[in-house]
This record gives C-alpha cells, sequence and structure tokens, in this order.
C-alpha cells in the first residue's frame, strides 16, 4: 500500500521539477525545444505523407488529411488508425519513431504551457524568499542596475527586488536567470507601506539595502525620500537601512539619520566620480613615485585629454591621492573646448599647479608638450568618446616606442577604464557595477567608520559615532581610508608589518608623513570646493562665535561649510600660528599640526579595528 502514495508523491515532485525546470530559460532547453520542433515535423510529415498515400492514394483530400494530422500532432491527438494498415507501421521500430515524433509535438506545445505556469511559481517562491533575510531593492531598471544586480546576487547572495515602471523582456529574461523579482505595480512605485510590509519589513534587525539607479536622479531622489517616510511610519530603525544612490550628490544628505529617523548609511556616487576612485585604488599616483623616510623624492606630473565630467572626476581624485611632502603636484589638462567654468575663483585652481590647453589629444601642440615633458607618470585619456580615446592611444603607445620610459597610459569613461603601463601589462573595467567592491558600502565604509570613531573618541561604538557623523564628515573619512595605501608606501612599510606591529616609525618618518597627511587633507578640500578662507570672514566669524558662545550655542571659526571656506588650508609652516590665534580667542587647547601628527599614529589602530571587522 505503501508505494502507491510513494508513487503519488514522485509523481508531484516530477512535475514541479519539471515547472521549475521550464520556468528557467536557459540556452540548453532553447535548444532542445528547437530540436524537439524539427524531429516532430520531420516524423510527422514523413510518416502521414507516407501512410496516407499507401492507404487512400495520392490526390489533393490525402494532402489536407496529412496536414491536419500533423497539426493534431501539436495538441496531443494521433491518428495512427487511420494509417496503421500501410506497411511500415507493421515494424516495431516504425511505430517507436512514430510515438517519439508524437511525444516531442506534445513536448514543443506543452512546454510553453508548463513553462508559463512554472514562471508563476517560480515568482511565488522568489517573492516569498524576499521576505527572509537582507534585501537589496533596487528601483530603476537598466543595463547597470540588472548587472549590479546580478553580482550582487552571485557573490554577496542577495535577495533582490528591482522596481521600475516598466521592464524590457530582454532584462527581465537576465533578471530571473539570477534568481530576481520585478515589481512594477504602483505600491512599489509610491512606495507604500503595505507595499514594505509584504515584504516582510518591521522593526527589528532585518536589513534593506536601497540602491537607487534610475537612470534620471531626480527620479531616485524622490524615489529615496518617499520610501523613508513609508519606513518611518513602520518605525524601522536606521540601523536596518541603507541608501545607496546615483547621481545625487549632497542632495540626500538630508536623508541621513538624524534624532533617531533616516538611513543609517547614506553614499550617493556618480559614475564619473566612482571610475576615477576605482583607478585611483587600482593604480595609484604613490607607485609611480619614490619615497625615502616618508617623503616623496620626485614631483608628481600627469595630463588629461579631455575635461568633460570624467575628465573633472579624474583632476578631482589625482588632488586628493598626489600630495606628498617633498613632492610638487602639476597637472595639464588637454582639451578645445574645456568645462572648467566650474572651477573659477575656486581655491583649487588658485593654490595647485593645473594648467589648462586649448589644443587636442591629436594635436602637433600636445605632443611637443609631451616631448619637453620627460618626467611625465600620468596620461589619463577622458575624451567621452571611447573611439576617440582609443585612436589617442595606439598613437601614444607607438610615439611612447622611441622613449627609454614612458607614462602610465589610462582610457577612461563613464563606467570603465582600461589601462596600458609602462610593460605593457594591460588592465580592464568592463563596469563599476559588476565590479568586485566597487559599489559595496558596507567595505568601502568600513575603515572609514574606525576613521571617525578613533577621530571622536566619544566613548561610544564605531556605529554609534558613524550614525552620528555628517554627510560630508563622512566623505572625508572615506577620502582618508582611501589614502591609507599611499601613507604605508611613503613609510616604507606593508600592512602586514603595521599590523605585526612595526609602527609608528621613526620620528623624522613620522612628522613627514604628518606633513603629507595636512597636504592630502588641503587636497580633498580643493577637490570639495572650499578656498581659503579670507581675513575679513575670519573676523566676522569670531563675532559670530562670541555671540554663538553667549547664547551656548557650538560654532567653528574656521570653517564654513556652507560657503566652503576653511581656514586652515594654509601651509604646514603656518598651522602653529593659527592654532595659537584660535586657542587665544576660544581658550581652547588646539594644534591642527598634532592632529595631522595624530592621524598619522592612529594608522596601526585603524588597519587592526577594520581587519578585524571584515573577519
Amino acid at each position: 500500500m505503501l508505494s502507491v502514495p510513494l508513487m503519488i508523491l514522485l509523481l508531484l515532485s516530477c512535475f514541479f521539477l519539471a515547472l521549475l525546470n521550464l520556468a528557467n530559460e536557459t540556452p540548453a532547453r532553447r535548444a532542445f525545444s528547437g530540436m524537439a520542433l524539427v524531429i516532430a515535423v520531420g516524423t510527422g510529415t514523413f510518416f502521414y505523407g507516407y501512410g496516407y498515400v499507401m492507404t487512400d492514394g495520392l490526390h489533393f483530400t490525402t494532402l489536407v488529411k496529412a496536414l491536419l494530422a500533423l497539426c493534431r500532432m501539436f495538441a496531443g491527438i494521433n491518428d495512427l488508425a487511420s494509417i496503421q494498415k500501410a506497411p511500415l507501421m507493421a515494424h516495431p521500430g516504425a511505430l517507436a519513431l512514430f510515438w517519439l515524433g508524437h511525444f516531442l509535438a506534445f513536448y514543443v506545445t506543452a512546454s510553453a504551457t508548463i513553462a508559463a505556469l512554472g514562471k508563476r511559481l517560480l515568482q511565488r517562491i522568489r517573492v516569498e524568499m524576499l521576505r527572509k533575510g537582507p534585501l537589496l531593492l533596487i528601483y530603476g531598471i537598466n543595463e547597470a542596475s540588472v548587472a549590479y544586480a546580478r553580482h550582487m546576487a552571485g557573490e554577496h547572495h542577495r535577495a533582490i527586488l528591482l522596481v521600475d515602471g516598466d521592464c524590457p523582456s530582454g532584462l527581465e529574461t537576465a533578471i530571473q536567470a539570477f534568481g530576481g523579482v520585478v515589481n512594477c505595480s504602483s505600491d512599489a512605485l509610491q512606495p507604500t507601506v503595505r507595499f514594505l510590509k509584504r515584504l516582510g519589513m518591521r522593526p527589528g534587525s532585518r536589513k534593506l539595502e536601497v540602491a537607487a539607479l534610475h537612470e534620471d536622479s531626480l527620479h531616485n531622489l524622490a524615489y529615496a525620500e518617499l520610501l523613508l517616510k513609508s519606513l518611518n511610519t513602520l518605525d524601522i530603525a536606521p540601523e536596518q537601512i541603507s541608501l545607496l544612490s546615483s547621481g545625487t550628490g549632497e542632495d540626500t544628505a538630508h536623508l541621513q539619520a538624524s534624532g533617531g529617523k533616516g538611513y543609517g548609511t547614506v553614499w550617493s556616487f556618480d559614475d564619473y566620480e566612482i571610475t576615477a576612485r576605482l583607478i585611483m585604488q587600482n593604480h595609484p599616483p604613490c607607485d609611480r613615485m619614490a619615497f625615502e623616510k616618508g617623503r616623496a623624492l620626485e614631483n608628481f606630473h600627469c595630463v588629461i585629454v579631455g575635461f568633460g565630467r570624467m575628465g573633472q572626476a579624474m583632476l578631482s581624485h589625482l588632488v586628493m591621492n598626489s600630495q606628498f611632502h617633498g613632492s610638487h603636484f602639476r597637472a595639464d589638462i588637454f582639451a578645445p573646448q574645456p568645462q572648467n567654468g566650474f572651477l573659477h575663483d575656486r581655491g583649487l585652481l588658485s593654490s595647485l599647479d593645473i594648467r589648462f590647453h586649448t589644443d587636442s589629444g591629436r594635436s602637433d601642440a600636445f605632443y611637443a608638450f609631451l616631448q619637453e615633458s620627460r618626467d611625465l607618470q600620468w596620461i589619463a585619456l577622458c575624451t567621452g568618446d571611447p573611439a576617440e580615446n582609443t585612436e589617442i592611444v595606439r598613437d601614444l603607445h607607438a610615439w611612447y616606442r622611441s622613449m627609454p620610459s614612458r607614462p602610465l597610459i589610462i582610457q577612461a569613461t563613464r563606467t570603465s577604464y582600461f589601462c596600458l603601463d609602462e610593460e605593457e601589462r594591460t588592465y580592464r573595467c568592463s563596469s563599476i557595477y559588476d565590479m568586485e567592491h566597487a559599489l559595496d558600502i558596507d567595505r568601502m565604509d568600513r575603515m572609514a567608520m574606525e576613521i571617525n570613531h578613533i577621530y571622536c573618541q566619544s566613548g561610544k561604538t564605531a556605529e554609534e559615532d558613524w550614525k552620528d557623523c555628517s554627510y560630508f564628515s563622512r566623505l572625508s573619512s572615506r577620502a582618508s581610508a582611501d589614502f591609507f595605501p599611499a601613507m604605508l608606501r611613503a613609510a616604507g612599510r606593508t600592512r602586514e608589518q603595521v599590523l605585526a606591529g612595526d609602527w609608528p616609525p621613526d620620528a623624522e618618518t613620522a612628522e613627514n608623513l604628518a606633513i603629507t597627511e595636512h597636504l592630502r587633507w588641503c587636497g580633498f578640500h580643493y577637490a570639495m570646493g572650499f578656498s581659503r578662507m579670507p581675513e575679513d570672514l575670519y573676523e566676522e566669524r569670531i563675532r559670530m562665535y562670541h555671540q554663538a558662545r553667549a547664547e551656548n550655542r557650538p560654532f567653528q571659526i574656521g570653517k564654513d561649510i556652507r560657503h566652503r571656506f576653511h581656514a586652515c588650508l594654509i601651509p604646514w609652516e603656518d598651522l602653529d600660528a593659527l592654532s595659537l590665534r584660535e586657542n587665544e580667542i576660544t581658550g581652547g587647547h588646539v594644534d591642527y599640526k598634532q592632529m595631522d601628527r595624530n592621524n598619522v599614529k592612529i594608522l596601526a589602530d585603524i588597519l587592526r579595528a577594520s581587519a578585524q571587522e571584515g573577519q
């Protein structure tokens, strides 16, 4: 008696496995279906054509009957009774082939129906899985967001939900292939409290990662705001939610948790900025330089060809990552119509050696410049046209063959880059959206969080300090974390040596690194649009400080983040005088040089803490 229930169970299991298998569109299944169709039509045409001719003779009615029988095969109906008197049908082998053709014909028809049922079943299973464990909600369905979803599903095992008003069929097939779920409903697009409840969101420990990757940055900002409103209605804690948003810049700063409401982590990125940052991480400028006791032994000289958004991003990141004690930073930018108006009256141009040339990367003037610039270490091609980048790099490659050495040559576009070094080794990033760690918030913030934590010395946990950290301060901590490999190289240490206890370095090296840290800090602020605070503004802020003190309000004299001015954007030698002046006003004990020295000393503690966090 047990055999009957067992058979029923096996049949049901096989059926549901078939449903799920047919629901997954794979190249092998498509190939098999095509082959089945060819065999079914071939065997049906042969047997019914042969059979009806042998039994009824050759005339028009025979053709119609054979054609009808061929069509009925795909409905699971056979006409064996009409042709079984034909001589060939008496052979068992012929009958076997006849029935195989009918089975394959029915398979072709049934597979389409079963696949539809299977997709609905698979969709229901995937939706139920979205209610368990961490969830990645992606707003915006496009090539980039699907590439990011595929990477996160495969490498980080995330449950993926993609939301948009429409989903192209080609992308939907790709999403189904890695187990993602698409939701185009109005509840998801709003998004409503009911939508979040269906996903199983409630106060507690469940994490929701939000990636707003719509091609229109204004849509990303609007969606993030609407989603946060619904999350706040459900009393979802900031620790449970994070936001990765494309193209919104500091417009998302107000969404960061403050007063118990908001996203615990907010990272707004620009494709160009991420590509430039990735280039700095994989090919840091410090690798092209020599150091002794923390001091650079050579200058850093780079060229940027093209100055649209990619060229601007490249310049910003080179400024942030190429400032070293003992070195002079110089950047030459070649672009017939450089989009540099946004830099007008900024400290970046007045404080650093940045020169613009209205010649293209294919002009005689450009190559005359290269002939004279034998100390050049970097060339970044950022014309905005991959084909033009490729043409220029081919010419450069041929031109530098006769030279004893050549700089690092990088072709950079919005989401990818290609690199050729002096030893003709190539490096390629086809897309930042499926590049390991390029958009990994947790990994990116791990060291930045520890930097902020050690800097705060509040007695709180690193997570609590990070929660209270302003959007701009997080940017600063991230830039500092990105520069740590350069600090290690300048000090002549490896990460392993520092973790083993070989830190801090000797006094001379430590002091040189502290000066470099000040230069790096200045470079970051210049790249963020800051300028040195004018004397009249400093005097005005002294008066504002006394008023704020009378009202018992905190106030920083030397930092005006709203108008992008900072009093510390001065040479290292002038920091003692600034510290003394501020202390005379406030009665405090600030020492700006010592702050930079402390940032060097804590490097080992930060590396150790971030290493433990990553285990």
